[in-house]
């Protein structure tokens, strides 16, 4: 079974979770699965949640990382899929995600994208490119719109760290927590997933986010889940030669 796990809190054009409703029997390409949505502060019916869904309300914005916790919580598969709702998935996008943790011991964290990653400064080195269709290459982090993970992997790391809600930093703790757990992330070549950056679309720092019940500055929500970040990780940085 493959759980694809979406946490939303804004309702917004297509591709959204009616689009994504609509792929993923294609995108399952005859694999048993499921969508489980964590609804951050929306209703089932504007966020537009498949009737086949499971949901669980949050009853506010409580974040990406706590949603994305409270999905997988209902999720019944042995492969977990964290999917952004602003994407768009090609015939048998997750089926080969999936077969790739199935079939390598060494996978960790897997997906269409990723990156190098400073754990001493806690920002991007440089993108991983997607090699050719079926190439599996190392990187420090899977991108966060689209990645796959085994449930005993997920579990024995505890998930995603909550410290980062409501946004950013979570996908990048998460896959070092993989890492440091003995496994590889993957970047998948050839995975049909498109992330169109509508809801993910980066925002001006000044711009204020609500959740938990309150506002806060985005660039205080960025310097705060950094220094999370980096005093969490930094340790494991190797030292230059």
């Amino acid at each position: 079974m493959i759980s694809v796990c979406v946490a939303t809190y804004k309702a917004h054009p297509a591709p959204n979770l009616r689009s994504l409703g609509t792929q993923l029997e294609a995108a399952l390409s005859g694999e048993p699965g499921e969508l489980c949505v964590a609804l951050n502060g929306i209703s089932a019916a504007d966020a537009g949640v498949p009737a086949a869904a499971r949901t669980v309300p949050l009853g506010v914005n409580r974040g990406v990382a706590p949603g994305w916790n409270a999905a997988a919580s209902v999720a019944t598969g042995d492969v977990l899929v964290f999917l952004n709702d602003d994407c768009e998935l090609g015939p048998g996008a997750l089926a080969q995600l999936a077969a790739v943790l199935r079939s390598e011991a060494r996978s960790g964290v897997v997906g269409p994208g990723g990156a190098r990653w400073s754990l001493v400064t806690g920002e991007r080195e440089s993108f991983v490119p997607p090699g050719e269709p079926g190439s599996l290459l190392p990187c420090d982090v899977v991108d966060g719109h689209c990645f796959a993970v085994r449930r005993a992997t997920y579990d024995a790391v505890g998930g995603f760290d909550e410290f980062y809600a409501p946004a950013s930093w979570e996908e990048v703790d998460f896959c070092t927590a993989v890492r440091a757990s003995g496994l590889e992330n993957l970047v998948v070549g050839g995975v049909p997933v498109a992330h169109e950056w509508g809801i993910s679309a980066k925002a001006p720092p000044w711009r204020r986010i609500a959740h938990n019940g309150r506002k806060e500055l985005l660039w205080s929500i960025h310097r705060r889940n950094r220094a999370h970040l980096i005093e969490k990780w930094s340790h494991l940085a190797t030292a230059p030669d």
